[in-house]
């Protein structure tokens, strides 16, 4: 599990949501942990998600929305979708 993953489960719930980026908040919270979970199959915590949530904000890939000192309503910048897309093609190709 790595900040790719997580900043791919933003990608899969904009297209669950038939809606662009900036439509799409979520949250590092006990659902998110349980999607986490279900995905890799093992033993996750939340911690371990902030930590990734943390460094795709250090790279500008995800952004907080509110002034909330938390992890909640986190939206994917376009330059996380771009990292997202391309790492999309490159496992196609």
């Amino acid at each position: 599990m790595n900040e790719f993953e997580l900043l791919k489960i933003f990608y899969e719930e904009m297209k669950a949501q038939g809606t662009s980026r900036d439509n799409v908040f979520l949250s590092i919270d006990d659902n998110m942990l349980a999607i986490m979970r279900h995905k890799f199959g093992e033993v996750v915590r939340i911690e371990d998600i902030q930590v990734l949530a943390d460094i795709c904000i250090a790279n500008e890939w995800m952004e907080r929305t509110t002034a909330d000192p938390y992890y909640n309503f986190l939206s994917l910048t376009d330059a996380g979708l771009q990292i997202v897309i391309l790492r999309e093609y490159k496992t196609e190709v």
